[in-house]
């Protein structure tokens, strides 16, 4: 091979290797400050999950991976890199439990950046409705949950229905509310889905989400985009019949 291909030669590959990095479909070559970090960790009882996007600040905020040897771990454990099929790209982990402090390492392009995150989204039970109990659409829906933080705190109520795929129940109802340990969805709040019969039973679940949203402690390292948070959400559900 000649010199002159040779020299040819590693230029076209330099190129190939700086567009892998400089990609627009990744985030490679950009500095920490101008990415935003939006963590979230949800306690269902029966699991653990924390997710992590990262999206850059002055562009599109769909979720983009770093270079390809970048990594993410967390309270030691290292995050699995999940691309979805909508194309967005997240750091996953489940974790046996929720912890009262996250500690999340980014190492990126080389250099490591130490996160700290102390969410309180306190543990609830849900007291009312009584799970698989039979309840009538037409009458107020009682929820109610323990203990109670009181205001200014808030709990988001939610009632629906997936059932194999397929929806028994029109709209989603939810609803933010004051975290006093009890809320009444309306009379006439849930109906059937267009095309299910109006005295159909329906498979439904209630659901109580308490949130605590806070910024991270930087450690060591560059920051992040001011913007960056981590929400904890710990949520209870129970199953229950809706009745016409």
């Amino acid at each position: 091979m000649s010199l002159l291909l040779r020299h040819a030669l590693a230029i076209v590959i330099t190129a190939a290797l700086g567009s892998a990095c400089d990609n627009a479909s990744t985030l490679c070559s950009t500095v920490n400050s101008d990415i935003v970090l939006k963590a979230r960790v949800d306690d269902s009882d029966t699991s653990t999950r924390i997710e992590l996007a990262f999206s850059e600040a002055e562009s599109s905020a769909i979720p983009r991976p770093f270079c390809a040897d970048d990594s993410v771990t967390i309270n030691g454990q290292e995050a699995a890199l999940i691309r979805r099929p909508s194309g967005n790209t997240i750091f996953a982990l489940n974790l046996d439990e929720p912890a009262e402090t996250y500690t999340i390492i980014v190492n990126h392009d080389g250099t490591p950046t130490e996160l700290i995150a102390k969410p309180e989204a306190p543990v609830l039970s849900l007291t009312a409705p009584s799970a698989d109990s039979e309840l009538s659409r037409a009458e107020p829906l009682s929820v109610a949950w323990e203990p109670a933080l009181g205001e200014p705190e808030e709990v988001t109520v939610i009632v629906g229905d997936k059932v194999g795929g397929s929806t028994c129940l029109a709209d989603l109802f939810s609803a933010d509310t004051v975290d006093s340990g009890a809320f009444e969805v309306p009379a006439s709040s849930l109906s059937v889905a267009a095309g299910i019969a109006t005295k159909t039973l329906c498979k439904a679940f209630v659901e109580v989400i308490r949130l605590d949203e806070v910024p991270f402690t930087l450690s060591r390292g560059a920051a992040f985009h001011p913007d960056s948070r981590l929400v904890a959400a710990t949520g209870r559900a129970l199953s229950f019949t809706s009745a016409p």
